[in-house]
């Protein structure tokens, strides 16, 4: 047999409890909830229906009292709780008890009463009410007490509400854009959407902790409305925000927001950042809404010269690619719109083509020629990378297979793998299987994997292995274009370094750069692994990595990525 729940609630609360205690010592505010049970039985409360909810909250049931008395003893408590009479024995410098009071009827609590109690502690909270009275749909009887400012919310409303900022929660927020979108006619053009986004959170709370991290997050929401009082506002996600908006003055209240978001604590001046999105009808999808306002809020990373960034046309193109990218990308590996392209790597010591790495290209048959930089990514969102190197490395065995069986020159390849690869499938059983297929040698094949997609705490480092002890060699990729290159190299083996083509670019009027790729040249021999140097344009960086020892070039010097099987050397 089921809990029936009580028909009739009320919670009394101590809002500055902890200030108290800490202030004044936690005898007082035991005295104090004492005081609260006291001030609860003399406004008609049986004191066998009342429970310590929390430590500074009471748990009133009150449903033995008819509708009527019961509205009587809430507004007794509303009054009273202004003056709650303290025990003689408080000392004099205790802070004044800020009471709430807060009332639940039957409908309300069709979920257990301690979580709706609970989210209407946390409402009260941070939305700084001194009385909430969550009545379901039975408004018509509060109507009584309408006229003392008491907000009504119903139970459906308060689980709206996100009881941590009070804002709305991401699930309401969403569908009131949606409406929004559905009716634009109706709200003109000048609706705008507005993503907020603490910038690095995550440092934050590691330099303080969690509860000044929480301390952040209400001041940021706080912000948010105090400057958007009367527009729609929600909690997104851990450091996200969201505001639906018509005001014209959007960039100068988000400038508002940024500034006394700073002055929140002087030893680490928060930033928070905000991408703006005008609505439109033929963006009619909420999420590709909260998209776009997202996409234009990463365009502020890294720049502490804006504060906030509109939806423009360049982003707009993009997120059509990353968009089309993302409905095609199967088809496009199954039509073969996406080929495989190889760019020679030159042996230094012999200017002889040695190798060469495998490369995709996307050559759309409506947009045309796109680059890695624009689908690679998305794929990997898209969680089907796995599909696309897999392909790769396919058309790379297959080449070198026709070229061994004609008797065509050939030198061995290298493929790219994400760490995503290791995630999605068995990366190393795929390309042992291929090799299998096409009858080629392990050592033809070289798996590339970037800096990035390796950690210290050696995640990859048993497939890595699983790859060299099956003949393959393993090369990092991007060698120094992170933090962590030098201890990578200790935790795992690698065969050859491929360093960062960023060193080369202004290598020849910066000593420094000359300086830190001879010195990787150098550790890299001492350590027995090859070396191969990126982004080579001129015969003077040539001459440079030759006089320092580098193994193996690549760049525009010595060709551009060609479709795989072109005459590399031409």
């Amino acid at each position: 047999m089921g809990v029936v729940p009580p028909r009739q609630v009320a919670v009394l609360s101590v809002a500055n409890y902890d200030d108290i205690c800490a202030e004044a010592g936690s005898e007082s505010g035991k005295a104090i909830v004492a005081a609260l049970r006291e001030f609860a039985v003399s406004c008609g409360v049986d004191p066998g229906h009342m429970r310590r909810f929390e430590d500074n909250t009471l748990l009133l049931r009150l449903d033995a009292l008819p509708r009527e008395e019961f509205l009587s003893a809430i507004g007794r408590m509303i009054v009273g709780a202004h003056d709650l009479a303290l025990p003689s024995h408080i000392p004099p410098t205790c802070p004044q008890p800020k009471v709430r009071v807060g009332a639940m009827s039957e409908r309300a609590l069709r979920s257990f009463v301690n979580d709706a109690a609970a989210d209407l502690l946390a409402y009260m909270d941070h939305m700084d009410c001194s009385a909430v009275f969550l009545a379901g749909d039975e408004l018509d009887i509060w109507q009584s007490l309408e006229a003392t400012g008491i907000e009504f919310l119903s139970h459906e409303q308060l689980k709206r509400m996100d009881p941590f900022t009070g804002l709305l929660k991401v699930e309401r927020f969403v569908a009131l854009l949606q409406e929004v979108l559905d009716h634009l006619d109706e709200f003109g053009d000048d609706v705008k959407l507005l993503y907020f986004d603490i910038d690095d959170f995550k440092s934050f709370n590691r330099a303080f902790d969690h509860d000044e991290g929480d301390k952040l997050l209400l001041h940021v929401a706080h912000e948010i409305r105090h400057e958007f009082p009367t527009d729609i506002a929600a909690h997104l996600s851990v450091d996200r925000f969201a505001v639906l908006t018509n005001s014209r003055d959007v960039v100068r209240k988000c400038a508002a927001i940024h500034e006394r978001v700073r002055e929140f604590r002087e030893t680490f001046a928060p930033e928070v950042k905000c991408g703006i999105f005008e609505l439109e009808p033929a963006i009619g999808n909420a999420h590709v809404a909260i998209d776009c306002a997202k996409r234009a809020c990463e365009h502020t990373k890294g720049r502490y010269d804006i504060v906030c960034h509109f939806f423009d046309a360049d982003l707009k193109e993009r997120l059509f690619i990353r968009r089309y990218v993302a409905r095609n990308a199967e088809l496009a590996i199954h039509e073969h719109w996406i080929k495989t392209y190889a760019q020679p790597v030159i042996s230094t010591e012999s200017g002889d083509l040695c190798h060469f790495e495998a490369l995709a290209r996307w050559d759309d048959p409506k947009r045309g020629l796109l680059s890695p930089a624009m689908f690679i990514p998305t794929l990997e969102d898209a969680h089907l990378i796995h599909k696309l190197d897999m392909c790769v490395l396919a058309d790379v065995c297959k080449y070198l297979s026709e070229c061994r069986q004609t008797g065509r020159p050939y030198v061995s390849a290298s493929v790219n793998l994400s760490r995503l690869d290791f995630e999605l499938c068995d990366a190393v059983s795929a390309v042992k299987d291929a090799c299998a297929r096409w009858q080629i040698p392990h050592e033809l094949v070289a798996i590339e994997v970037t800096e990035s997609a390796l950690d210290e705490k050696n995640m990859l480092r048993h497939e890595m292995d699983r790859l060299r002890e099956n003949g393959f060699e393993v090369w990092m990729d991007d060698f120094g274009c992170g933090y962590s290159s030098l201890n990578l190299l200790k935790d795992y083996e690698f065969d050859v370094l491929k360093v960062d083509m960023e060193f080369l670019r202004d290598m020849e009027g910066n000593e420094r750069s000359k300086t830190i790729v001879a010195s990787v040249i150098s550790m890299a021999q001492s350590l027995g692994i090859r070396t191969l140097v990126e982004g080579v344009e001129t015969t003077t960086q040539r001459s440079f990595l030759r006089d320092i020892g580098c193994d193996m070039m690549q760049g525009y010097l010595f060709g551009k990525p060609r479709p795989l099987g072109d005459d590399l050397l031409e």
